[in-house]
């Protein structure tokens, strides 16, 4: 039922709702449902307090759909964590994945795969002002660099790319801001608002 509602500019101007659609005993579902009708669903596993998304031990997927183009994931391999349960200035961490699957445009099916490697280290606490106000949030700057490859007619087709992204967190809220600086994804997020029950 938490839903928080965010701006992004950018490449692609657009709004976005985070919001959690199921929760078990540790884990949980969130979706992510832009203006543009591009829908994003992903399940989180909590380990001792410490979040990680697209855990491979549970098989667990994502898909990202929109008007004539979807895209499928797997996860088949991981290791790390997404965030850590406490995070202090100093600390870093990291997180590998590789997700299998497909991707369908215009219902022609391609094979694709994507590795991710993802470094973060925690900054350190700062004020930040965004339209839902103004946060006391941890910075964390990371470092995603993916390689993905899609066989298109018996062909693989590799495509690279390194993002530089600064996130900060505010205690009892969650992400209140983002800056991705990568060639042609420069972007930023902005939280507009949010509810928490």
């Amino acid at each position: 039922g938490a839903t928080w509602n965010y701006k992004l500019t950018g490449p692609t101007p657009d709004t976005f709702t985070k919001s959690i659609i199921s929760v078990e005993v540790s884990s949980f579902t969130d979706q992510d449902a832009f203006g543009s009708g591009v829908t994003r669903q992903g399940k989180w596993n909590c380990e001792n307090g410490n979040l990680i998304a697209l855990n491979p031990s549970g098989g667990d997927s994502a898909n990202v759909s929109t008007e004539g183009v979807s895209i499928d994931f797997e996860t088949t391999a991981m290791s790390g964590l997404t965030l850590p349960a406490t995070i202090n200035a100093g600390d870093t961490w990291e997180q590998t994945l590789t997700l299998e699957g497909t991707e369908t445009i215009n219902e022609t099916v391609m094979p694709a795969k994507n590795q991710v490697a993802n470094t973060c280290k925690a900054v350190g606490i700062e004020s930040v002002t965004v339209e839902a106000g103004t946060f006391n949030a941890m910075k964390v700057e990371c470092i995603t660099v993916m390689n993905i490859e899609i066989v298109m007619n018996d062909t693989p087709i590799q495509n690279a790319m390194t993002i530089n992204g600064t996130n900060w967190y505010a205690e009892k809220v969650g992400l209140v801001k983002t800056i991705s600086l990568g060639t042609g994804f420069d972007s930023a997020t902005e939280l507009i608002s949010y509810s928490i029950p």
